[in-house]
């Protein structure tokens, strides 16, 4: 006899996974996961593609929704009238019920972003390195070695510098217009770690269509402000001073030009070495 469960598992876009684990369901996105015992749920949504879980809410107030898109549609209904079918009975009519926001529980998934970024850390790591051996065996064919050496340090320090220019560039991209434009909330310390300047920063923020999402910040406050995208509630900036974002837009300025003035160098030497410029250098000790 299969102790298997015959509801599906709900499988959406961007990595969301929804499943039913008795007396809860349990809603996983990569930067959180969510907690949704029975009780405070009052009726699951299929709405072709997509999954709304509805949330118990008081007389007069408007419940909270989390919605999975991307799913199989004939998998969505199916998971819509299981669960629907194991829901407690509740008289709703009473106008005592209760608030199922705030039996949520919610987890931020650190470990999982830092398995994440580790990775993409590793595969950049690995590209620039082979990037830089590659050019410098490319260009000691036609150019002496004190020439192509060079860029086994130089390649690597230029990509370097421009990704950290590039990642600045989006962050602040984000910290100009988000907080102007977008939505404001608080966010809410979850995780007691701490980074290598002793700052813990997990902090779990709602969106509006009631759903928690994890996001990290540099701060020792219990409680800050953050700005999300109206449209990609996961874009989240933490709100800083006028003040420190232009000092910061400065300081990435300044790290992108570097960066670029040292790719446009490599570009040159390399051009240059293919172009038989260095082909009649001769270095007699």
């Amino acid at each position: 006899m299969s102790l298997t469960s015959p509801i599906p598992v709900l499988r959406g876009s961007g990595g969301a996974l929804l499943q039913f684990e008795g007396d809860a369901l349990v809603l996983s996105r990569a930067d959180v996961e969510t907690r949704i015992p029975l009780q405070a749920v009052r009726r699951i949504r299929a709405e072709g593609r997509a999954v709304a879980v509805e949330l118990t809410a008081p007389a007069g107030t408007t419940p909270a929704v989390h919605r999975v898109d991307g799913v199989s549609e004939a998998s969505a209904t199916f998971f819509a009238d299981a669960v629907n079918a194991t829901l407690p009975e509740r008289a709703e009519e009473s106008g005592e019920t209760v608030d199922g926001s705030t039996l949520v529980t919610v987890r931020a998934r650190i470990e999982d972003q830092q398995t994440r970024k580790t990775r993409e850390l590793r595969r950049w790591v690995g590209a620039v390195a082979l990037l830089a051996v590659l050019l410098t065996a490319a260009v000691w064919i036609v150019a002496p070695a004190t020439v192509a050496l060079p860029l086994l340090v130089v390649v690597p320090f230029g990509a370097t510098v421009t990704t950290l220019g590039v990642l600045g560039v989006r962050m602040l991209r984000g910290q100009w217009y988000l907080p102007r434009k977008g939505i404001t909330v608080a966010a809410v310390r979850r995780d007691n770690t701490t980074d290598a300047f002793g700052v813990t920063g997990n902090f779990v923020y709602t969106d509006m269509h009631g759903q928690s999402r994890a996001m990290y910040a540099q701060s020792r406050a219990e409680t800050i402000r953050v700005a999300y995208h109206p449209q990609k509630p996961g874009t989240v900036v933490a709100c800083q001073s006028w003040l420190l974002t232009s000092a910061l837009t400065v300081v990435v300025a300044g790290i992108l030009l570097l960066g670029l003035a040292v790719d446009a160098l490599v570009v040159g030497l390399v051009v240059g070495a293919f172009q038989g410029r260095y082909a009649d250098y001769v270095y007699t000790g």
